[in-house]
C-alpha cells in the first residue's frame, strides 16, 4: 500500500514500502533507481540530487496503469509514433489492421513481441499486436519486416517485461454457415489491461462481430469494420479492457449468422499486469 500523504513518515516506513538494506540511506531511493518505480504515483521523488523523507508522501511501490492512447494512423516501416512521457516502466503497445501483417520489428530501437493474424480467403484484412518496453524518448520509430497499415498506439506502466498471457487462434480450414466464436482466459490484475482482436471472413449473408468479456468495465473498440459489400461482408474488430480485479477473466470474439470461408477466421489476445 502507498505511504501516507501527510503526518509522520520515517526512513523505516520508506524501507518497509520499497525494500532496501540496512543501514537505511535515502540515496537508495531515487525514483527509477531500482527500488522506487518511475511511475505517476512517485513523481515527487527525485531521480538524483537532493532527496528528503518528505518527498515520499503518497509514494508507492505499486504501479498505477497510467494508460494513454498516444497515436492513431498509418504505421508502416519507418513511421514515427508519439509515445508520451519517458519513464523506465513504459510499455508501448500497437494494435493494427493490415492487408499484409508484420511479424517482427522494433519500437524505438527495442525488439518488439508480435502476435500476427494474417488475412485470408474472402477477407483482405489481417490484424496484429506488437509491444516493447521503451524507456526513453517522447517519439519512437517503428520498424516492420513487412506490411503495416491503420494502427493504434497505447502506453501504460508495468514492472514486467512482456505480456503475462497471450493467445493466437484460428479456425481449421473449412467453410460453412453460422456463428464463429473464440475466447481466451488468463489471470488479470487491478490494475492491468487486456487487448484482443477478432476477424471473420464472410461468404454471404449478414453477421455482426462483437468483442466482450466478463471483466468489469467497458470493452473499448479501437477499430471496427463489419459487412463490407465488396468482400461479401468480412469483418475485423480490435479492442481493449482495463482490468480491475485480481482473478481469472475471459475475453471473447463472437459473430453470428452468415456464411464463412476458409482460413480467415482468427483471434489474438494479450493480457498485461502493472505489477
Amino acid at each position: 500500500m502507498a505511504l501516507p500523504g501527510s503526518g509522520v513518515l520515517t526512513l523505516a516506513d520508506i524501507q518497509t514500502e520499497f525494500g532496501g538494506t540496512n543501514p537505511i540511506s535515502l540515496s537508495e531511493y531515487y525514483r527509477g533507481g531500482g527500488l522506487v518505480p518511475d511511475s505517476s504515483l512517485n513523481t515527487g521523488v527525485p531521480t538524483s540530487g537532493v532527496i528528503s523523507v518528505s518527498d515520499f508522501y503518497g509514494a508507492s511501490a505499486r504501479l498505477s496503469l497510467n494508460y494513454a492512447s498516444t497515436f492513431s494512423g498509418t504505421v508502416v516501416n519507418g513511421t514515427s509514433i508519439t509515445i508520451g512521457t519517458a519513464r523506465g516502466t513504459r510499455m508501448v503497445h500497437i494494435q493494427g489492421v493490415a492487408i499484409t501483417v508484420p511479424t517482427s520489428g522494433t519500437i524505438g530501437g527495442v525488439t518488439a513481441a508480435f502476435i500476427s493474424a494474417p488475412s485470408g480467403l474472402s477477407s483482405p484484412y489481417g490484424h496484429w499486436q506488437a509491444w516493447a518496453k521503451v524507456p526513453t524518448g517522447t517519439t519512437a520509430t517503428v520498424t516492420l519486416n513487412t506490411g503495416g497499415g491503420t494502427s493504434y498506439v497505447s502506453t501504460f506502466d508495468t514492472v514486467n517485461a512482456s505480456a503475462s498471457t497471450t493467445s493466437y487462434q484460428s479456425q481449421p480450414p473449412n467453410q460453412g454457415q453460422g456463428p464463429i466464436n473464440f475466447n481466451f482466459s488468463g489471470a488479470v490484475e487491478d490494475e492491468g489491461i487486456a487487448f484482443w482482436s477478432f476477424q471473420r471472413s464472410f461468404g454471404g449473408g449478414v453477421a455482426t462481430l462483437t468483442l466482450s468479456s466478463n471483466s468489469p468495465g467497458n470493452v473499448i473498440y479501437k477499430y471496427y469494420l463489419n459487412n463490407v459489400p465488396a468482400y461479401n461482408g468480412p469483418g475485423v474488430a480490435l479492442g481493449y479492457n482495463i482490468t480491475s480485479t485480481n482473478d481469472t477473466r475471459t475475453f471473447y470474439g463472437n459473430s453470428n449468422g452468415g456464411f464463412y470461408k476458409i482460413g480467415a477466421n482468427n483471434f489474438t489476445g494479450a493480457i498485461f499486469k502493472s505489477n
